[in-house]
């Protein structure tokens, strides 16, 4: 039985009088628009609470699909390292001929740099807010539905706290996640200075 509700297709209840049965005298295609309509106008209502959920580091970490642009795997891809920059900016990722830099964002907090392995990816931001730059995540984990979770304290001074953060929550499960806003991390003095 799946966790949560992430990957199923139509998880609310039927409204009553909503059939799925083609009315008397309407055409295939009208009932075929007409049903497309009912499933985008459901799934645009569940929109806003949902987060890609990635890990960067020890830390779970929520993100708003509208500020996320690609995820890139990184063991199809290289980094290249750029002299005389800050330890965080990991280095220029080529994808498809434009240069993407890459911050880890744990160690911009002061964690010590996260290894690459064969789970790390790289959340390239929407091109809306900094198009030429990507965060390194150690784990995609999926989607999350941020409604289904509680707010809770930003007070935690036994966690180091990501740039960017904006509000931790707890899960059903007991999760601990730090919702980042990547826009308000693309105006961050410090993550615009990459030089040392």
């Amino acid at each position: 039985m799946p966790q949560s509700k992430d990957f199923v297709i139509d998880a609310q209840p039927p409204v009553p009088g909503d059939t799925l049965r083609m009315p008397a005298g309407e055409d295939l295609q009208a009932f075929q628009a007409s049903l497309l309509a009912r499933m985008a106008a459901r799934a645009a209502d569940s929109l806003p609470a949902r987060r890609l959920a990635v890990c960067i580091g020890a830390h779970a970490c929520l993100i708003a699909l509208d500020q996320a642009g690609e995820i890139l795997p990184l063991r199809q891809q290289r980094l290249t390292h750029v002299p005389s920059t800050r330890p965080w900016f990991r280095g220029l990722l080529n994808l498809r001929g434009n240069l993407v830099g890459v911050a880890d964002l744990a160690a911009m907090a002061g964690a010590p740099l996260l290894p690459l392995g064969s789970d790390s990816h790289v959340l390239v931001m929407a091109s809306s807010l900094a198009p030429q730059c990507g965060l390194l995540v150690s784990q995609v984990r999926g989607l999350r539905d941020i409604s289904e979770m509680s707010l809770i304290s930003n007070n935690n001074e036994t966690e180091i706290d990501l740039p960017g953060m904006i509000g931790r929550y707890k899960d059903k499960g007991g999760q601990l996640w730090a919702e980042l806003d990547l826009a308000h991390l693309s105006q961050d003095p410090e993550f615009l200075q990459i030089g040392r």
